[in-house]
């Protein structure tokens, strides 16, 4: 296990990890300008509705483009769900990957991509972190999110799940960003409000573990503090609700953009506790982002005050010492969940407290092991671990 002692801290420089960005409403056509012939799209079950179908058949029929649907992800991908699709992808041959959906969509077309210009990697070795080859020979990935919360249309991993043993399965290596990110805040106004609160608090909880993580840049702080801000500003905004207004339409582009922001601060250092201890969800087939995002102000109250919490408390007009700024970011961070209609607790997901706390003691243990525990600030043991898993899921207000 690496400490945190024993990281290198010495180093002097930082490069900057992350797509080129494409923003704007209206951006998806950017996709149609890139001179591709061939492009295979990878999609969500409700992310292509039929007028944005419509919408890029027409544009790549005007760039003089074949279109081929390749596979749709309509849950958390498995491991099987990258090569269910495999003999297709090789026989179309495509030199663009079109990625529109969610994180999970995202996450299979980073494979997809992979392991269609290595056609002879196992999925054992791609597991290797760091040791990919380099992407681009035959494709392209274009990443489109309709989401405005997993922020993986930005990072350097694909994450799936083993249909047997339920474990998590990471693919890691910055060759698996894409080439380009398309912030389309068009994509994401359909969203149902309680997909748009749960993937808004796991941008959150992105935004605010990289803030604080140690191997952060300066850099990466003030873009992940940033994120932050704009969106514990306006998440509420776009949950409302009522008709698209012009303000909705504003803070939904400000969510997306933050939400892009948060993916490229993790993928540049990690997230935090709240991540690292977040194994309820696949266990019990719980939504990531309302998982990371209960979870959130627990977390913060054993990372302890923070000159990032300070900030981020400030800019949100909050006044007082550092603990005071602290616990009102804390309790603003409450407050918004309430707001949204969340759950603040794991007592309110009905499950058993019995096996949960059976549960956590594994959990407690290979938590420690994880990047993400390595590089928050708080100082986690074993017990301290329990004792989280255990506020979590019975309440217990924290306080700094």
């Amino acid at each position: 296990m690496i400490r945190k002692g024993e990281m290198d801290m010495e180093q002097k420089y930082h490069k900057l990890q992350m797509p080129q960005f494409i923003t704007g409403r209206g951006s998806i056509s950017f996709f149609a300008t890139l001179g591709k012939k061939r492009i295979g799209v990878i999609c969500g079950g409700r992310s292509l509705n039929d007028e944005l179908k419509v919408k890029i058949e027409r544009l790549a029929e005007a760039a003089g483009a074949e279109l081929c649907y390749l596979t749709q992800i309509r849950n958390e991908p498995y491991v099987e769900d990258i090569f269910r699709c495999m003999d297709d992808v090789r026989k179309f041959n495509p030199d663009m990957f079109l990625a529109i959906g969610g994180g999970s969509v995202m996450d299979t077309a980073k494979a997809i991509h992979l392991f269609y210009e290595n056609p002879e990697m196992t999925f054992e070795e791609a597991l290797v972190p760091f040791q990919l080859p380099p992407l681009g020979k035959k494709a392209i990935l274009v990443a489109a999110p309709t989401t405005s919360g997993t922020g993986a249309e930005a990072t350097t991993c694909g994450v799936f799940i083993d249909s047997v043993t339920r474990e998590k399965k990471i693919i890691l290596d910055h060759k698996l960003l894409p080439h380009y990110a398309i912030l389309d805040a068009n994509l994401t106004d359909s969203m149902p409000s309680s997909v748009t609160s749960a993937t808004g608090m796991d941008a959150l909880t992105h935004a605010i573990e990289a803030a604080t993580a140690v191997n952060a840049s300066a850099m990466v702080r003030v873009m992940a503090m940033e994120a932050a801000v704009d969106i514990l500003e306006n998440l509420e905004i776009v949950v409302s609700d009522g008709e698209m207004t012009e303000r909705k339409k504003d803070a939904r582009e400000k969510m997306h953009v933050a939400a892009g922001l948060a993916g490229v601060a993790i993928t540049n250092c990690c997230t935090g506790i709240a991540h690292s201890y977040a194994h309820m969800g696949p266990a019990y087939s719980f939504a990531h982002g309302s998982v990371c995002g209960l979870m959130l102000p627990y977390s913060m109250k054993y990372v302890g005050i923070h000159p990032a919490y300070v900030t981020i408390s400030k800019r949100l007009g909050y006044r007082g010492s550092d603990r005071e700024l602290t616990q009102a970011l804390i309790d603003h961070i409450f407050a918004l969940m309430k707001n949204l209609n969340m759950k603040t607790t794991f007592k309110e997901f009905g499950i058993s407290r019995d096996r949960y706390m059976e549960d956590a003691k594994v959990w407690a243990k290979i938590s420690l092991e994880q990047f993400p525990t390595v590089v928050s600030p708080a100082e986690m043991t074993f017990e301290k671990g329990l004792t989280y898993y255990e506020e979590v899921f019975d309440g217990v207000y924290p306080v700094v």
